[in-house]
């Protein structure tokens, strides 16, 4: 399955751009969780964030997909209130033109996802503590004005490689 944009494509975001678009996002989700939320306290990286290769090409290069941190929150949501939170998830994600693509729950375990015209992913988990991360659509690696990190707040995380062809 192919995370690249369906039909003829004229372009192909860059490295930049999807890192700030994922940033915006991830930015945006954790924050309306928060003030729904309090006693979530805060989203910390409970995995590194990465940018790897799509498994694609556009125009020869290899492309990648960046995949954030998965962002983990301090404190634990209010009681049975996952509904809630996901429900506040949702009209984040569909005001940012995403479309809920799965919903599951599992022993008390309430998660969906969303995804966009683009391919951008967004994943909600809530469980014990909240989880948060996004899976990029395909992009053009190499930046201009490299970001530290694409979570909220700012880790040290890896640089990403440069492109190579694909033959």
């Amino acid at each position: 399955m192919s995370a690249l944009p369906a039909g003829p494509s004229l372009s192909i975001p860059s490295q930049d751009d999807t890192h700030g678009r994922i940033h915006a996002l991830l930015a945006a989700v954790t924050t309306v969780l928060l003030e729904q939320q309090p006693g979530l306290a805060g989203f910390e990286d409970h995995r590194p964030q990465r940018d790897r290769s799509s498994g694609e090409s556009w125009r020869g290069l290899e492309t990648f997909c960046h995949v954030s941190a998965l962002l983990a929150s301090t404190g634990q949501p209010d009681g049975d209130n996952a509904q809630r939170a996901l429900a506040a998830a949702h009209a984040v994600a569909t005001a940012r033109g995403m479309r809920r693509r799965s919903d599951s729950e599992v022993q008390g375990i309430c998660g969906a996802t969303w995804i966009d015209e683009r391919g951008d992913l967004l994943d909600v988990v809530v469980g014990v503590r909240v989880a948060v991360r996004a899976i990029s659509a395909p992009f053009l690696p190499g930046s201009l004005q490299p970001t530290r990190s694409t979570s909220p707040p700012t880790p040290i995380s890896p640089v990403t490689p440069p492109p190579r062809l694909v033959r």
